[in-house]
């Protein structure tokens, strides 16, 4: 138990670093070397402005002072942070004395505490739906599970649609793809502790919807306005989606058959040795069945019990606030007495998650606005590290335990919800019922080269993969540690309009 604790501390840290630290410093540095430049041409601008109004009259100075007014809104991207109640701390608080540090602490609580009521009440509630339903597993995993892992991905993106009217949303599901695909399946390869064999049909599959959704995410942003008929494209072609997992086995045996192979039962190379999984399927399956009842009867009995441990400890005690709010406002749907109420768990936790990702945004926009980092970049980065934590933790999980097709199918499916459900519904609902026949605009021109590299991702992964005989390694983990470092830093670039006039700057306030 101490190593596994060490071992997530280390996987924690190995985020922090690079969805975070990393970029946060390599944007820094970059943006000092462009400031001179900068700097020269507003000289050169005001220096402009201050002729052409000497050589006006007082009603062209008037005018001209109204059109410099209204110019930021033109010229440059208001910060999103306006948006929201006012801070607590000043701006020289914040970069002066370390009032960011308090932002950026109460922004990782705000992802503990989404971890903490998505696993623990609105994933269960969604299960029990599911369960009512008699819902095929293949299409309650497309849906409902989607929606359990991808919650903060749907809330920040309504809440960068409805309230900010920023890209913090797009950038978000666009870095928590490029995090699933590269950083995950990476740390996967990394700290399996073993070789993990993938079959083809499920990559295949999986990166093929992917690959359509991205295609359909770059034909619709490309003019920087998305309206209502594009974003409900989005939605059919995530019901599309659903189809085709509810015939996933029928279309499973017809790939097999086009391809002269049978199904795979995946291998699990560990220190030199090869153990067939079907050998001790049985044994290692009903083990796990009942090691999980016996975890989930004793955490249902009292989720006040005090942990063992020192980190297990202390990560109780810094949850203990919301713990306690949880489990008074939300019924555990998990207990025999609260079981029928799983439709009160699901609206509750909803409630809550909306509540919590709103903060949530709030602290971030403060974080990027006290740095100098726009929003695209925070989305890219940090939200979509910090939202993408729990994905991680789970297919990392899977993976130790052998199972790499589900590690790797759990990173790629999620990526389909976010990008046509995260992203579609909420701009269908801002165009038809708060704006009908309006538009949801993409201000960062850059995405739309950040969304078209998306396709690289996927390619790059696919040919990894077959080149490395369809084995995950340390080696194929590594590689795309590094592929993820130079995406963060490509798309950073593009911001900073290194490759062209993509983004405008942020206004100054």
């Amino acid at each position: 138990m101490h190593r596994d604790r060490t071992f997530l501390a280390r996987v924690g840290l190995l985020i922090l670093f690079t969805g975070f630290v990393l970029p946060s410093l390599f944007f820094r540095s970059v943006r000092h070397a462009f400031q001179q430049k900068n700097h020269q041409e507003d000289v050169f601008n005001r220096a402009r402005r201050s002729l052409e109004e000497n050589r006006s009259t007082i009603q062209q100075r008037g005018e001209a002072l109204l059109l410099s007014v209204k110019a930021p809104s033109h010229n440059c991207v208001m910060p999103s942070f306006d948006e929201f109640p006012g801070d607590f701390m000043t701006q020289r608080q914040r970069q002066k004395y370390g009032g960011v540090i308090v932002h950026f602490l109460l922004a990782v609580y705000m992802f503990g505490a989404l971890a903490l009521v998505c696993d623990d009440y609105f994933v269960p509630s969604l299960e029990k739906i599911t369960d009512k339903l008699h819902m095929h597993s293949d299409v309650a995993g497309a849906t409902f599970m989607a929606a359990g892992s991808s919650a903060p991905e749907l809330f920040t993106s309504i809440i960068g649609v409805f309230i900010t009217e920023s890209d913090i949303g797009l950038g978000t599901i666009v870095g928590s793809a490029v995090f699933n695909i590269l950083f995950i399946v990476g740390v996967c390869g990394l700290f399996a502790g073993s070789t993990l064999r993938l079959s083809r049909w499920p990559l295949l599959r999986d990166s093929m919807c992917y690959l359509t959704s991205i295609a359909a995410l770059v034909a619709i942003s490309h003019d920087k306005h998305v309206y209502w008929y594009e974003a409900l494209v989005l939605v059919c072609m995530y019901l599309m989606y659903v189809l085709i997992m509810y015939f996933n086995q029928p279309l499973q045996v017809f790939f097999e058959k086009l391809i002269g192979s049978h199904q795979e039962s995946p291998d699990i190379e560990l220190n030199g040795n090869v153990e067939h999984r079907k050998e001790n399927g049985d044994f290692n399956r009903s083990n796990v069945s009942e090691n999980q009842e016996v975890e989930v009867t004793v955490h249902s009995a009292s989720p006040f019990s005090f942990p063992q441990g020192c980190v297990s400890r202390i990560l109780w005690i810094t949850a203990l606030p919301f713990i306690c709010l949880f489990y008074v406002t939300i019924p555990d749907c998990r207990k025999n007495r609260w079981e029928k109420w799983y439709l009160v768990s699901f609206f509750l936790s909803v409630l809550w998650i909306a509540a919590l990702s709103y903060v949530l945004v709030w602290m971030v926009s403060i974080i990027g606005f006290t740095l100098g980092i726009p929003d695209v970049i925070m989305g890219l980065t940090f939200m979509a590290a910090g939202s993408s934590v729990p994905d991680g933790i789970s297919s990392l999980i899977v993976a130790r335990q052998g199972d790499g097709d589900m590690a790797v199918s759990n990173t790629i499916g999620s990526n389909v919800f976010d990008i046509l459900l995260c992203l579609g519904l909420p701009w269908l609902l801002k165009t038809t019922i708060v704006d009908l026949g309006g538009y949801v605009n993409v201000v960062s021109g850059s995405m739309l080269y950040t969304s078209i590299s998306l396709f690289g991702t996927v390619l790059v992964t696919i040919l990894c993969v077959a080149v490395n005989k369809w084995y995950l390694n340390k080696c194929f983990g590594m590689i795309f540690l590094l592929l993820y470092v130079v995406f963060i830093a490509v798309a950073t670039l593009f911001e900073l309009n290194l490759f062209g006039d993509f983004s405008l700057p942020p206004c100054k306030v």
